[in-house]
């Protein structure tokens, strides 16, 4: 019943479990680098001591022992490959895993595709298959496997195959064995030299089970302890600058809108001052129509306008007419004109009973009076 049940989770765990597990690793170092680098540095110090991890390789005719990590170690100890010595005592043993590294020749690699249904069994489906993509067959070798590639649309599964003669791997786990270091993975160089294979070529009946270090585990509550202390202080102060940011922008927004508003303001001020500017000269100026009708009112019909001439104040009448030394009277008479005067003298015009005249006065009446008068 179980196995049934782990075949039908079986995909589910490909297409889900998995990848959230990956991305849960990747999330749980970085944040645990964080963490650390939060501590002092002694204590960085002896976290970095214990996650260390102890690579073991074969150099010549020597076993090379280096400490670090993926991305880099350094040589600590060099042993001859005969040497048999459990208790020598400059072989690390405080380490976080002791990593075997196999020879470049004593390691293959295969890159193979495969349908995606093989994907829910991929190491049985491997094991059955290794003679049809190896010279070996599954019993005579250790093996594992990276998935590198799906393609949906065809169906398959890129895998990178990577295996090694059983004989090769046990003669140097028995020397491993020999010096009292357990294996917890055996792997390889990529062909670049400068990262490891993401493969464990160690059997899972010999992979053992990952150590509790209860310092390790004091250490992380000490500092996840040392992490809440500086969050409690640091998260009220955090936030309440973002609020001040925050009231700051909106500060600046509001300036901005209010200095907006401000000049729209005095623009409208000027507007309201041009056009009351206009209203005012529309209102005090003489309306050029009405003197003409004041001027055509006023003149007798034996008189004619032959030009009108406004200017300021000033208006010149010249024309015709048969009894032109009445026209000042009549002029002076109207509350439109004032300082009515012959600007040259009256001429007669030859064969008629009519004088040419011309005539300035001064327009004394303004628009203002004419809207005070009553309706």
């Amino acid at each position: 019943m179980n196995v049934t049940v782990q075949r039908r989770l079986q995909p589910l765990r490909i297409r889900y479990a998995d990848p959230l597990l990956g991305r849960l690793r990747s999330f749980w170092r970085w944040w645990s680098g964080e963490l650390i680098e939060l501590l002092p540095q002694n204590l960085q110090q002896a976290i970095a001591q214990r996650r260390q991890k102890l690579y073991v390789e074969v150099d010549g005719d020597k076993l090379l022992l280096s400490l670090g990590n993926r991305a880099a170690q350094r040589e600590v100890l060099r042993l001859p490959l005969d040497t048999r010595d459990a208790g020598h005592a400059d072989i690390p043993r405080e380490v976080q895993q002791t990593i075997l590294l196999m020879p470049d020749g004593k390691v293959l690699a295969r890159r193979i595709s495969l349908p995606t249904a093989a994907e829910e069994n991929l190491r049985e489906v491997l094991g059955f298959e290794m003679d049809l993509h190896t010279p070996f067959e599954a019993s005579e070798v250790y093996y594992d496997y990276t998935i590198v590639g799906r393609d949906s649309a065809r169906q398959k599964v890129t895998v990178d195959l990577v295996y090694a003669p059983r004989e090769a791997v046990d003669a140097l786990l028995e020397g491993t064995d020999s010096l009292g270091m357990k294996t917890d993975v055996v792997t390889c160089r990529r062909r670049d030299n400068a990262n490891l294979q993401p493969v464990n070529l160690l059997p899972q009946e010999q992979r053992r089970a990952r150590r509790v270090d209860v310092k390790s585990v004091n250490l992380a509550l000490t500092a996840l302890l040392a992490l809440l202390l500086v969050a409690a202080i640091s998260i009220p102060i955090v936030q309440k600058n973002r609020a001040i940011e925050v009231l700051e922008a909106q500060l600046q927004v509001a300036a901005a809108e209010a200095r907006q508003g401000a000049e729209l303001r005095q623009d409208l001020e000027r507007m309201a001052e041009a056009s009351q500017f206009l209203v005012e000269k529309k209102a005090s100026d003489v309306m050029i129509v009405e003197l003409i009708d004041e001027v055509s009112r006023i003149l007798p019909d034996h008189t004619w306008i032959a030009r009108l001439d406004l200017s300021g104040d000033e208006l010149q009448i010249q024309g015709q007419s048969s009894a032109s030394s009445s026209l000042i009277r009549i002029i002076e008479s109207s509350p439109w004109f004032e300082n009515a005067r012959f600007s040259s003298p009256v001429v007669q015009i030859a064969g008629t009973d009519n004088d040419r005249f011309h005539i300035t006065a001064t327009v004394a009446r303004k628009r203002a009076d004419v809207e005070e008068q009553p309706q």
